[in-house]
């Protein structure tokens, strides 16, 4: 179990999450009587099962959730700075082009963030409502909303600034953009390659504001797996997509057992 757990370390899940695992491996081997050589066997059977029960997550239906919404579904995408935040917008847009999607350029605190979510609006074809640098991201978002049901838009997908523990003034932000705006949705966008850092961002945001919903970035260069099990176990929310790559298409339908088989390699 004690070198189960150090490997589990080593693939960058979360301590807390390895433990709750290697209890679920003791919990199910303890008192089982096995044949010789068959050991491996049923200890590695037994690691799967925690592993995909520590990522049991509810199914969402975005597609439906929208349909559903009488006016524009409203989605939020936090997250730090680099974690991929306005690309994965981006590519949501994309994927969700047929309900005509608005951007709101919501981070008016990191220089360049204005335009580069134009450049990926203009890209993907969706409309990008903007204020300028260091205005009320809130009122941004406002906006968006008002100039998606003027439009008959279905969809507004909001860019955040990047937050951290430190930033105080960021955070009360946040709060106060998710008050004003009631979204249907707050996904958090996390980097794969944060590793055991995810653990605690997870729980920043969500004792923040409250997630609904995780993407993980940058999977396409990361082998290890275990950021996707910390996320999903900490928050117990639904991770919806995997970025895999820069193209516009590049947004992979999470699957828990990848991430199990991935691991167990």
């Amino acid at each position: 179990i004690k070198e189960l757990q150090l490997a589990m370390l080593e693939n960058d899940v979360a301590l807390e999450v390895a433990e709750r695992i290697c209890d679920d491996i003791r919990k199910e081997i303890r008192g089982k009587f096995v044949r010789k050589g068959k050991i491996e066997e049923l200890i590695k059977h037994a690691l799967r099962n925690a592993m995909l029960d520590a990522m049991k997550q509810d199914s969402m239906d975005i597609e439906g959730m929208v349909k559903k919404k009488d006016g524009p579904f409203t989605i939020i995408f936090l997250g730090f700075n680099g974690t991929g935040k306005s690309t994965t917008i981006a590519k949501f847009a994309h994927k969700f082009r047929k309900y005509n999607p608005i951007l709101a350029a919501a981070d008016t605190f990191r220089a360049a963030s204005i335009e580069q979510i134009e450049i990926h609006g203009q890209r993907v074809g969706a409309r990008v409502v903007k204020h300028g640098y260091g205005s009320d991201a809130a009122a941004v978002i406002f906006d968006a909303k008002k100039a998606a049901l003027a439009s008959g838009s279905k969809l507004v997908l909001a860019d955040t600034a990047g937050r951290s523990h430190s930033n105080v003034n960021l955070m009360d932000e946040l709060k106060k953009i998710v008050r004003v705006n009631s979204p249907d949705l707050k996904i958090l966008v996390l980097d794969s390659i944060t590793g055991n850092d995810i653990f605690d961002q997870c729980r920043l945001f969500n004792d923040a504001v409250g997630i609904d919903a995780i993407i993980l970035t940058k999977a396409d260069v990361y082998d290890k797996g275990g950021s996707a099990l910390s996320a999903a176990h900490t928050l117990k929310k639904p991770i919806l997509y995997l970025g895999v790559g820069q193209e516009y298409d590049d947004l992979k339908e999470f699957s828990p057992e990848e991430i199990v088989d991935s691991l167990l390699a």
